[in-house]
């Protein structure tokens, strides 16, 4: 992308040189737009670097931000003094020679404090006192208005360089142009050859560099304020003010970005099991209060199965606690593998107990997926501790509230814990319903047991 846009805006340039001179059309409020866009970007890459070197704590950035300062104090001030917008002589006391002397500092001062942030590079982080980071970025901010006052107030002591015609051809020949053109040169090779534009700041500083180095060259080929080259050269600045700082918002989103990511990693691990990899308790506990607020409110179905890992206290006596450990990562993974839909996800309830929660989803589909859960298990073939050899299995306890509407998210948990209850009583290794509300109603009196039972 640095490329593209140091090559665009090198072929831009080309392609106006021959038409520098040419007088374009007179458009009074280019200025203010073209004065404000590069005190407010300047001021906010200041910021940003600002920003860089409070949490890094290297010079460099300081001495970039003071850089960068420089150039948005000095652009608004130039704005204030230059003729025709706020007055017809500007403001703070200008005079005709104010404007484009504020020029010559402008672009002779920010290539040399860019220059000079070199220096800062050198400086480790842990040298870098707080007190000498704020000078070197004041004491930019102090030049530029020094330099602004030597313009305005000082104007008697400069050459001239503007005509009364408005033309400042005298600029292009010049020391005060000859040096500004080379500060901007020295600045951009310095610049490259030192830091091999390795890091992502170096290579948009170069960008940056590039596009004052245009905005000098036809600045002092133009001579002349409103003409092709004047209008292409303003561009160029607003183009060189804007690399550091579109380089600085992209990596901020991207830091923003991966710091989202990393906070949703480390929120989903925090709520993962140690030990099976399923969410944890917390998690369930949180989770399927908000299932099961959003379904009374929907008025859509929820269903929710308990599992319990068959005569898992003897697995653990007979093989040891490191077997029985591997036995419940085996189920885990058996009972997450088997889920499809996104919605549903399965958690560790305590000790060798697994809980499936099944949003949106009616009390026969809840069946088949507590059938499938349960078959998923046998599958395993994990040898239990029976002398018949059998495989593990898990007892399921389903209840839903697509029937029976409940006050409570823990009414409808425990209704699936009586399920279960009946479930292990009932043999095991099947899949136990809580029968509604009118059931159970009708079943207390002569004291049936309120489930309903699907054996394998």
């Amino acid at each position: 992308m640095a490329a593209v846009v140091a090559v665009l805006a090198i072929a831009a340039a080309v392609l106006v040189w021959p038409h520098a001179k040419d007088p374009g059309p007179v458009v009074p409020p280019f200025l203010p737009v073209f004065s404000t866009w590069v005190t407010l970007t300047e001021a906010l890459t200041a910021l940003l670097l600002w920003t860089q070197y409070a949490v890094s704590g290297r010079l460099l950035f300081a001495a970039l931000s003071g850089a960068y300062s420089f150039t948005s104090v000095v652009a608004a001030i130039q704005l204030l003094v230059f003729p025709g917008v706020f007055s017809p002589t500007g403001l703070l006391g200008a005079g005709p020679q104010t404007a484009v002397w504020i020029w010559v500092f402008w672009h002779g001062g920010f290539p040399a404090l860019v220059t000079a942030s070199l220096f800062a590079r050198s400086v480790p982080a842990s040298l870098t006192h707080r007190t000498l980071a704020r000078v070197v970025a004041v004491g930019a901010v102090a030049v530029a208005v020094g330099l602004c006052i030597l313009a305005t107030a000082g104007q008697s002591h400069l050459p001239p360089l503007v005509a009364k015609s408005g033309s400042y051809t005298q600029l292009s020949d010049s020391p005060a142009g000859i040096i500004v053109e080379a500060l901007c040169l020295a600045a951009l090779g310095l610049h490259v050859s030192t830091t091999r534009v390795r890091s992502l700041m170096d290579l948009w500083l170069a960008v940056a560099l590039v596009g004052a180095l245009i905005d000098v060259t036809l600045t002092l080929s133009a001579g002349a304020r409103y003409s092709v080259g004047w209008y292409a050269a303003r561009v160029a600045s607003m183009v060189s003010s804007s690399a550091v700082l579109g380089m600085l918002i992209y990596e901020t989103t991207g830091l923003y970005r991966r710091l989202s990511e990393t906070h949703r990693k480390l929120v989903e691990t925090s709520a993962r099991d140690g030990l099976t990899g399923v969410f944890n308790r917390a998690y369930f506990d949180d989770r399927f209060a908000r299932e099961f607020s959003l379904a009374s409110v929907s008025k859509q179905p929820l269903c929710v199965l308990l599992l319990d890992v068959d005569h898992f206290k003897q697995y653990n006596d007979t093989y040891g606690h490191m077997a029985g450990d591997d036995c419940l990562k085996k189920v885990a993974g058996a009972l997450s593998g088997t889920l499809r839909r996104q919605g549903d996800f399965v958690a560790r309830y305590g000790g060798e107990e697994f809980v499936v929660v099944l949003p949106s989803c009616e009390p026969a589909a809840g069946l088949r997926v507590a059938q499938s859960l349960r078959a998923a298990v046998e599958k395993l073939a994990i040898r239990s501790a029976s002398p018949t050899g059998a495989p593990v299995t898990v007892s399921v306890g389903m209840a839903s509230t697509f029937q029976d509407p409940l006050e409570s998210a823990p009414a409808l948990l425990g209704l699936a814990d009586t399920a279960l209850y009946r479930a292990k009583a009932r043999g095991r290794n099947r899949v136990v319903e809580a029968m509604d509300i009118a059931e159970r109603q009708s079943v207390s009196d002569s004291e049936v047991p309120i489930v309903s039972v699907i054996k394998p």
